[in-house]
């Protein structure tokens, strides 16, 4: 088998479809409610 034939089978994928964009929206969502929370005035807690 030649060798790109072989370095084919180790090529990453995305085996769960959409998977890396639900974290990284995930991701973005966390840190907006951390800025949300970091930014909440003292006499509200």
């Amino acid at each position: 088998m030649p060798r790109i034939e072989r370095a084919k089978q180790f090529a990453p994928f995305d085996a769960l479809k959409g998977l890396q964009k639900a974290l990284r929206e995930k991701e973005a969502e966390a840190e907006r409610n951390a800025d949300k929370r970091i930014n909440i005035p003292e006499e509200d807690v």
